[in-house]
């Protein structure tokens, strides 16, 4: 048993100098379906993370996947337990694109945030 990704050139699993944005999601997905099917995939994904790998795809996942996700926490995705997209959820408390907070001190001394509009 051996890792596929010996049977695929190593230009797929790491960056070119001056690639692209679109042209580096295109190449890590690719790579990624290659360790979707690899038979050591956890190991390769156990390794990047033990050692701190910070170039390429390793083990199905992106320099950016292992900078951002625990170790030791399943891969989240955007997804419910029923496999259905979650709503992008935005916090009421945030000000609307265009208006930025500014701190004001209330008539009782404390700190509080306002609306301002940007100009």
């Amino acid at each position: 048993m051996h890792a596929r990704c010996r049977d695929t050139g190593a230009e797929l699993f790491f960056a070119r100098d001056g690639e692209g944005r679109g042209a580096r999601i295109r190449r890590e997905r690719q790579a990624k379906a290659v360790c979707a099917t690899c038979p050591v995939q956890r190991e390769c994904h156990t390794h990047a993370i033990t050692v701190g790998e910070p170039y390429g795809v390793w083990g199905g996942t992106s320099e950016a996947d292992r900078r951002w996700r625990d170790p030791d926490s399943p891969p989240r995705d955007a997804t419910t337990r029923n496999g259905r997209k979650r709503p992008l959820r935005i916090s009421s408390k945030h000000s609307a694109p265009g208006h930025n907070p500014v701190r004001r001190t209330s008539p009782n001394g404390a700190q509080v945030w306002a609306k301002a509009t940007m100009s």
